[in-house]
């Protein structure tokens, strides 16, 4: 039996850009590495895109989606193709996968298990049948089988989950293995976060293993639609083992990874070790789908292994590089390839920031550079000027100063944007702050002053940044790029209309923690795509400070707030873990055996009242990335009562 050979596509779409999406799946198949495929295997609503949230319920995009089948049929029939995009079937919009060959849709296969939790709301769109189903449709212009299939070809079988299935306890491929199948193919929009793909390869690793056959995973990639994040990273386990495994968060338009296995080892293997569940699930036989050459079609010979592996014209070393990121080198490319897509799919010129010399401005500048060096790595040195971009333009910082601002500071920001090679502006806006205080003092009859106006003195002059730096990006078509990390977020630790104006966050995903251990990782030299910098040296030997009291006053974000790893560990008991206060305040107390029990209550009873007031403000933060395995973004990762008796 000759090999069969497998190319999982992972592919960068964009919501609603369905020529767009057409033509990136064409390439693909047209590409070298997919022409001798017995089966392309593309991502999961590839064709209108994962994210048209409330757009779904257009019927333009379920229409467009079948024009676009009905063209993708006749690419190239002699191969099957399976691509996903939504189906409207009786009363119901359905998540689906085609099956395309012989210039025909041979099925169409709807997701049972709809994504809910985290930053997924399918069941908001999407229908799913309590089981599996077996119809007949009118679809693309002919009769169509829909529901679940056991697919059937001369040489070997294979059966459909759609993402969120695989993650299911009761798989749809546990049912489909004692049919006997020799692949599973698994076809996701599968969000990033950081260490999750380490999960991905145990699930399909062990599936393989239990069900004994080989399990293809293929993921979206890229910022698709301005808040999620995908990684790529395509999957092959075989009969238990990670035989492949593709590039993730690549910059390219899709990536191609290829394998190929031969039926009859599958076969042996589940001969020697298959064996059947008890109890047995009551269940009628699955039907099967016979996918057969027509006589009118060109014979294909299917060729042996080929790996599809731009590493090496990117620059990585080896594929254990490309593969195997740190969790902080995650991090780093995850942002920087959320921050090009960005840039690219909304048409601007280059990002604007306001840096204050502190933590988050800085690691804002050094991803916007780090973006930079990987676009042009892998996609050539002529990329921005490709899409009308201005190089030297790409970011502007400004740093504006008071008398609350220290010397030290402005050094760190313009040793930084030096050591980056990118523009620098300085300018004072006292004047600014005062003619603004001295107008409602004249309408107050009053004279403000430090010891009763702390907190509008302190806004007011992160409010008087925000217009000069808006006024800036305006000048330069750029982005501007709010600063704020999920700690802040978290406690309201942000001035509305100042430091919270942006276009986007980046950085609203990862506690302040998460961030100062970032850097520290740059220091000692771990992160392939940023060099450890004098300034972030500098940075780290000073204490987190908004510097908006007078300097006298030598205020700290921890001595305003409380110790970051403490803040940080709250928010995750109280809000990711659901914990009560009193089992969240034991914890602490083994977490951090050094710290009064009194200190630890104080600081649990200051973030709950400063949680449950600042949700307002949570509402109207820019979009951000989700990063980690949980966030606070109200639009995509956690709602909560603006209003509530805790509030």
């Amino acid at each position: 039996m000759p090999k069969i050979k497998i190319a999982a596509v992972t592919l960068n779409t964009t919501p609603l850009d369905f020529l767009g999406n057409f033509e990136s799946i064409v390439q693909a198949i047209n590409s070298p590495e997919s022409k001798n495929a017995d089966c392309i295997l593309f991502p999961e609503l590839c064709i209108s895109g994962y994210g048209c949230e409330d757009a779904f319920y257009k019927p333009s995009v379920w229409m467009r989606s079948e024009e676009i089948l009905l063209k993708l049929k006749d690419v190239s029939p002699n191969q099957i193709i399976l691509v996903g995009l939504p189906v409207f079937v009786g009363s119901f919009l359905y998540n689906c996968m085609a099956v395309l060959f012989g210039g025909k849709v041979a099925a169409i296969i709807p997701k049972l298990n709809l994504a809910n939790t985290g930053v997924h709301y399918e069941r908001r769109w999407f229908h799913s049948e309590t089981d599996f189903i077996n119809k007949t449709i009118s679809f693309a212009k002919e009769e169509v089988p829909f529901g679940h299939f056991i697919f059937q070809t001369g040489q070997w079988n294979f059966g459909v989950e759609i993402c969120e299935d695989s993650w299911s306890v009761n798989k749809p491929s546990s049912f489909y293995s004692p049919v006997g199948i020799d692949v599973l193919f698994s076809p996701g929009a599968s969000h990033f976060a950081m260490g999750k793909q380490n999960i991905r390869r145990q699930i399909f690793t062990e599936s393989s293993r239990n069900q004994c056959n080989l399990q293809v995973f293929t993921n979206l990639n890229g910022n698709e639609s301005g808040r999620i994040i995908f990684e790529g990273g395509a999957i092959f386990a075989s009969l238990g083992n990670l035989v492949k495994e593709g590039p993730r968060l690549s910059f390219s338009p899709f990536q191609i990874t290829s394998y190929s296995f031969v039926p009859f080892e599958i076969r042996a293997a589940k001969a020697r070790s298959f064996r059947e569940s008890k109890p047995k699930v009551s269940r009628e036989e699955i039907p099967k789908i016979q996918l057969t050459q027509k006589n009118n079609l060109e014979a294909k010979t299917s060729q042996g292994f080929t790996l599809l592996d731009k590493r090496k014209e990117f620059g990585w070393e080896d594929s254990e590089n490309s593969v195997n990121l740190s969790l902080y080198e995650e991090f780093t490319k995850a942002v920087c390839l959320g921050l090009f897509d960005y840039l690219k799919k909304s048409n601007t010129k280059g990002f604007t920031l306001s840096l204050s010399g502190g933590a988050d401005s800085a690691t804002c500048a050094l991803l916007v550079s780090a973006m930079k060096e990987i676009a042009k790595q892998e996609n050539g040195d002529s990329i921005f000027s490709t899409l009308g971009i201005e190089e030297s333009n790409l970011l502007v910082t400004i740093y504006q100063k008071t008398v609350n601002n220290s010397d030290l500071t402005e050094k760190i920001a313009e040793t930084l944007t030096r050591e980056l090679q990118c523009q620098f502006y300085s300018i004072p806006i006292d004047e600014a702050v005062d003619t603004s205080v001295k107008l409602i003092e004249s309408v107050l009859g009053k004279t403000l002053n430090w010891k009763e106006h702390d907190l509008p003195l302190q806004n007011i002059q992160a409010r008087v940044r925000s217009p000069l730096v808006w006024l800036l990006a305006n000048l330069n078509g750029h982005l501007l790029l709010s600063t704020g990390n999920r700690s802040e977020a978290a406690v309201g630790y942000t001035t509305m209309d100042g430091d919270s104006s942006g276009s986007i966050a980046p950085l609203a995903g990862v506690s302040k923690e998460f961030l100062l251990e970032f850097l520290d990782d740059i220091q000692k030299g771990n992160n392939r795509f940023i060099s450890p910098k004098d300034s972030i040296q500098t940075l780290r030997n000073t204490k987190p400070t908004a510097e908006l009291k007078p300097l006298e006053e030598n205020q700290e974000d921890e001595k305003d707030l409380m110790p970051y790893p403490i803040l940080q560990s709250i928010e995750k008991k109280l809000v990711f873990l659901g914990l009560d206060d009193m089992d969240c305040l034991e914890s602490l107390k083994q977490e951090f055996p050094w710290e009064n029990t009194d200190n630890l209550l104080g600081y649990l009873k200051k973030f709950k009242k400063l949680f449950t007031i600042s949700q307002w403000k949570r509402e109207r933060l820019p979009p951000s990335f989700h990063l980690d395995e949980y966030g606070l973004d109200p639009k995509s990762s956690y709602r909560y009562p603006i209003l509530s008796k805790e509030s």
